[in-house]
């Protein structure tokens, strides 16, 4: 018996959006173990773009990070170095307050002129790492309130892809993709992520 075309669609349709509702729990069993006690630890650099709500490029980016724990305390530096379509470069900095509330779950708090972050809160399960909140983002002499939707997949132990949804009050407003490195600990990687970059 055939069945018509409208209801192959429906079908089909309501599949597809039973598979957008991803949970962090959903990645348990994968690896490797995304720890954020063991990743963000040490020095870190990572390099990115920020995509508008049309999918163009509007800013390229550098972030030199350190990460440092006491038990389940952590402070992660972040330097940014940012490049319009010109090359032209800004600098911008944020310090993040992480707090590991159990193996799973985590909650955050960040301050500094890459963007105020009043409270984070996320979970990690695998390879996978999902957390959310709201960050004040300056934009020449006006702040916005937005929101960010941040995943983060560890591909390798040292190696992680971020992958970040904005959105101004429900609406999207573009998507940041990042490539994170977790670097060697030396001394030299350490004062090369901990340099103030427009000193």
């Amino acid at each position: 018996m055939k069945r018509p075309i409208g209801t192959i669609i429906g079908v089909a349709v309501l599949a597809a959006l039973s598979g957008c509702a991803t949970l962090p729990k959903d990645y348990a069993h994968s690896t490797p173990k995304f720890a954020l006690q063991d990743f963000f630890n040490g020095p870190l650099i990572a390099t990115g773009v920020f995509q508008n709500r049309s999918g163009k490029v509007v800013n390229r980016f550098v972030v030199r990070m350190l990460g440092t724990w006491q038990g389940n305390q952590g402070t992660l530096v972040e330097h940014f170095t940012y490049m319009d379509d010109k090359g032209k470069k800004t600098y911008a900095n944020r310090v993040w307050h992480l707090t590991e509330v159990s193996p799973h779950h985590f909650t955050g708090s960040a301050e500094g002129s890459a963007g105020a972050v009043p409270s984070a809160s996320g979970d990690a399960y695998g390879f996978a790492l999902h957390w959310t909140y709201n960050f004040l983002q300056p934009v020449g002499k006006k702040t916005y309130n937005l929101h960010a939707d941040d995943w983060m997949y560890m591909i390798q132990p040292d190696v992680v892809i971020d992958r970040t949804d904005v959105t101004w009050y429900g609406l999207h407003a573009g998507e940041i993709t990042l490539e994170i490195h977790k670097l060697p600990d030396t001394p030299a990687n350490r004062a090369m992520v901990s340099a103030n970059p427009d000193s």
